[in-house]
């Protein structure tokens, strides 16, 4: 098949995740992967004219697997705030219709929904090409203008009822869509996932290690991902002395970006533990399964909000399947599918979040058998597999 995907978000820059995932793996299963994307990474980026209204083109592109090939369209835009969205929505509206055109796909998979919504459902029903939705957050809780809550809640039920079907990636962002008057039969459920030959058990990298000045010795704590706001990072570090007065080599390796990292820097700062809590910054998507294998504790410490209560994070099964004990705040969207300590995931509040790690840093046996369990757990939860049943749901819809 011809895949058209559309999101709103930079596929070249972005944390790898499902947007790089999912595509790849339906690239190297034999399908034509057309991406439309958008540089919401525009503001960090010190060269490039501020107006550029020309598509660039990637093509033969790959992030998270070698042998992956997909086609990256980027539609220009103007590099000024406010100016950027706008200008991006603009843009992307018409770089879709020259796709339909000229490579007219058999099916378009949307991710993005306020600034490409609307106008990737109108251009498929103007040249009668199916459309499906993959929803993976509530946009809404995504706007940074409480002014744009009401007008994306009512693009959301534009999209949610316009496109052939809806597939969520947990049942409470199900329920959420078919709250707004979509029969229960176009929403369909689909999980993240991992790839368990990449993500696999093994001992620690210590020359991986070293380089962040970590020793054998030394436990390390892992968080991986996007530095958002509320990752709750912020009252673990703050926090970090009370852990560190019972384990003083434990180190917290932060492995990502995001636009909370300065403030999270200041408060390590501040709270004198700069040398106990590493930000080693973006890494190679082949360079993860060694990090991980290489950690005591992975932790996935967000702040329960509009945004995270129905997420599923990739990076939990990333975790597991390297056989590490995970510990997490209660996410209502993620105890759907991992209930608890039975399948390898401590939780625990952001209050009592260290003194759970100390506990278990005191305990290799725990760690060991939440390690095991998780193992088991994550296994149902092959990317592969998951790329497959898109791949027949799209299928499905093209014909």
């Amino acid at each position: 098949m011809k895949i058209l995907i559309i999101h709103e978000v930079n596929y070249l820059s972005k944390i790898i995740y499902e947007f790089q995932i999912l595509p790849e793996i339906l690239s190297i299963l034999g399908h034509e992967i057309t991406i439309i994307d958008y540089n919401d990474t525009w503001h960090t980026e010190v060269n490039g004219s501020r107006i550029n209204l020309k598509t660039v083109v990637h093509r033969d592109v790959h992030r998270a697997y070698p042998a992956a090939s997909v086609t990256i369209r980027r539609p220009g835009m103007l590099r000024m705030p406010v100016l950027s969205r706008l200008s991006g929505a603009v843009m992307t509206a018409t770089e879709i219709a020259h796709v339909m055109k000229t490579n007219r796909p058999d099916v378009v998979l949307l991710y993005g929904l306020p600034s490409v919504g609307v106008q990737s459902v109108l251009a498929a029903r103007n040249f009668d090409v199916p459309i499906v939705f993959r929803s993976i957050d509530v946009s809404h809780e995504l706007v940074p203008h409480g002014l744009l809550v009401p007008i994306t809640k009512l693009l959301e039920d534009f999209v949610f009822n316009a496109v052939d079907f809806n597939i969520a990636l947990t049942p409470h962002l199900k329920r959420y869509i078919c709250s707004y008057g979509v029969p229960d039969r176009r929403v369909r459920l689909l999980p993240s996932g991992v790839d368990a030959e990449l993500f696999s058990p093994g001992p620690r990298n210590h020359s991986l290690m070293e380089q962040w000045g970590i020793r054998p010795a030394d436990s390390v704590i892992l968080v991986m991902g996007t530095i958002y706001r509320f990752s709750g990072l912020d009252r673990v570090i703050a926090d970090y002395p009370h852990l560190l007065s019972k384990h003083p080599q434990a180190r917290l390796l932060v492995v990502g970006t995001g636009v909370d990292e300065p403030r999270l820097k200041e408060i390590a700062a501040a709270t004198g533990v700069s040398k106990n809590v590493i930000f080693t910054g973006l890494q190679p998507y082949a360079a993860l399964p060694d990090i991980i294998r290489s950690s005591d504790v992975c932790i996935n410490p967000f702040e329960l909000n509009g945004i995270t209560q129905n997420i599923l994070p990739t990076k939990l099964f990333q975790y597991m399947t390297c056989k590490k004990p995970v510990v997490a705040t209660p996410l209502p969207g993620t105890q759907t599918f991992l209930s608890g300590e039975e399948q390898g995931v401590f939780y625990t509040s952001l209050e009592d979040f260290n003194t759970s790690l100390i506990g278990l840093l005191s305990d290799a046996e725990q760690r060991k058998i939440l390690g095991e369990r998780g193992y088991e757990a994550a296994r149902f939860y092959d990317w592969h597999s998951i790329a497959k049943t898109m791949a027949s749901w799209l299928a499905e819809a093209a014909s």
